[in-house]
């Protein structure tokens, strides 16, 4: 298993992840990575017109290696 770190950014500001979470593959860490997109704009954009959200996702040795990025917009029209 190898660990990977998820590093949150969005209209809040930045948050990284210090502690990281272990997955078997690659495929279960994107899995995590648009869940964690999922959950933050669920609870965002009921509150806002506009957000942005950016997932940075690090290995063991703190290279970036997959990044996932949301822009969710609303608005009423005329």
């Amino acid at each position: 298993m190898k660990r990977y770190y998820f590093d949150l950014q969005n209209g809040d500001g930045s948050v990284s992840d210090d502690h990281g979470q272990l997955f078997e593959s690659r495929e279960q860490a994107r899995a995590e990575a648009i869940r964690i997109l999922q959950d933050v704009a669920q609870d965002e954009m009921p509150d806002r017109d506009l957000v942005t959200i950016s997932v940075k996702v690090r290995n063991e040795t703190g290279a970036q290696v997959f990044e996932a990025s949301l822009i969710l917009t609303s608005g009423w029209s005329a």
